[in-house]
């Protein structure tokens, strides 16, 4: 079984190319991944609940994928990464493992690519700002990810910590075109950005329907759980809305659930799954007016997409 290192994924995979292989497979419908199985537990230190998640799928023809992977709240104050794990890919053929690697390297880089991929089809046209709200380990990675994004010239950081925001972008050795900001504030910013991107665990919307202006794209994939919110469900309400998946996005993001026992949003005014905007190449938006959203928590055939992509090309 081989070893497959960050350093090896991060020199060889692009976004740009996870992004296709995504596209494709959700395209194609034939990666199955039942609901992740979570489960909560105590450590003793801190008073959060950690979790740990199992994450399987498999394309029924050559290869099963399974992520072990936990979240660890109190690591936040001791400097280790909040999400750790592994993921191991076998032979749906014979059941043999193939290849391991850090299933934190994956979740970052795939959940961004996952971002960018929605982004591509429910922006407006000539879409060139994003503001990214959270500094956290996700950070570097949508960086990234949005900076490969084509016609954007502009990203910018916040984060309840600038000295860190900063740290965040000078560590990035990116030759995209896209100019790179780490900002203080960001009220003052969001109606001004095209594509507002949220990766935080925030309980308290940081988005108020006050903030946000017509031709705008809202990218969530913080807020995870029901008791966390990024936007508030007035955003939500006036947003056309779209998702990852319909099976457990909509039962645990905060936003929609809130929305849906504040009954200002129903699962029938959902647009559409990853499915339905993959399905071609054509904008999913349908005037430049709109405001467009995009909720996800993550899949398991994404990490599938990854692994493949990663493991056949450490054997080409």
């Amino acid at each position: 079984m081989n070893l497959i290192t960050d350093d090896f994924i991060k020199n060889n995979i692009s976004y740009l190319e996870l992004r296709n292989a995504l596209k494709l497979a959700f395209r194609e419908s034939a990666i199955q991944c039942p609901p992740k199985l979570a489960y909560e537990y105590k450590n003793g230190v801190g008073t959060e609940d950690n979790t740990v998640l199992l994450m399987p799928a498999w394309d029924s023809k050559k290869y099963l994928g399974v992520k072990l992977i936990t979240a660890t709240p109190n690591n936040r104050t001791i400097d280790i990464p909040y999400l750790n794990g592994l993921y191991v890919l076998f032979s749906a053929e014979n059941g043999m493992p193939l290849a391991t690697m850090d299933a934190k390297l994956i979740t970052n880089m795939r959940t961004a690519a996952t971002s960018v991929l929605a982004t591509t089809f429910l922006a407006k046209e000539n879409a060139s700002s994003v503001l990214i709200l959270g500094n956290g380990s996700l950070s570097p990675y949508y960086i990234s990810a949005y900076a490969s994004m084509v016609g954007i010239k502009k990203i910018y950081l916040w984060g309840r910590n600038l000295e860190k925001s900063q740290k965040i972008v000078d560590k990035l050795n990116l030759t995209d075109s896209a100019e790179i900001k780490p900002v203080a504030t960001y009220k003052d910013l969001i109606s001004s950005v095209d594509i507002v991107s949220c990766i935080t665990s925030s309980h308290e919307p940081l988005v108020n329907i006050e903030d946000i202006s017509k031709g705008q794209h809202y990218d969530l994939a913080g807020a995870y759980t029901e008791n966390m919110q990024e936007v508030s469900t007035d955003v939500v309400a006036t947003s056309k809305v779209f998702t990852d998946n319909f099976d457990v996005t909509l039962e645990h993001a905060g936003e929609l659930v809130k929305a849906f026992s504040e009954g200002k949003l129903t699962r029938e005014d959902i647009k559409g799954d990853f499915k339905f905007m993959c399905k071609d190449d054509v904008s999913k938006r349908q005037t430049q007016e709109e405001i467009t959203l995009f909720k996800c928590t993550g899949m398991a055939l994404e990490d599938l997409v990854f692994a493949i992509l990663a493991y056949e090309k450490q054997k080409s």
